[in-house]
């Protein structure tokens, strides 16, 4: 379970961008919820703001462990993320969530509680659905420029 996060006392400036492949069962989402408080808490986050990233992130994680055929012995999750600047000098974070199967945050056309808890802690959501996986990608909100 790879990743860039730098803890908040690390040597340096905390990385912009974070990545771990899981495997895809229910004990990774412990991981992924400790590992983006850690590297969000590292960046200066809000709490606010710390604990929406975190939610929706762990509910897209959830949606791609759950939808993991149950035959797929070593089937993944990646996760990644980074934060970025806006032009006015405020600050979100892109995260992606990819699974090597075709799942959905939800049935077409339904947007089930876990999609609308993704939709009240994000600023936007994309799904994409390829032959060789799906993608969700959130958008936080934006958080003021760092000063």
């Amino acid at each position: 379970m790879g990743g860039t996060a730098q803890e908040p006392s690390g040597a340096g400036p905390p990385e912009d961008v974070i990545s771990m492949v899981l495997m895809a069962d229910p004990v990774s989402l412990s991981v992924v919820r400790e590992r983006f408080n850690r590297w969000l808490r590292a960046l200066r986050w809000p709490d606010r703001e710390i604990d929406d990233v975190v939610m929706a992130v762990n509910e897209a994680v959830t949606s791609a462990v759950e939808q993991t055929h149950p035959s797929a012995i070593g089937a993944e999750v990646r996760v990644a993320a980074r934060q970025y600047a806006e032009p006015d000098g405020c600050r979100r974070v892109l995260v992606a969530v990819a699974g090597g199967e075709m799942w959905s945050p939800e049935p077409d056309g339904f947007e089930g509680p876990g999609l609308l808890m993704i939709h009240a802690c994000m600023d936007a959501i994309e799904v994409s659905r390829e032959p060789d996986g799906t993608t969700m990608l959130l958008t936080s909100a934006k958080v003021p420029p760092l000063r």
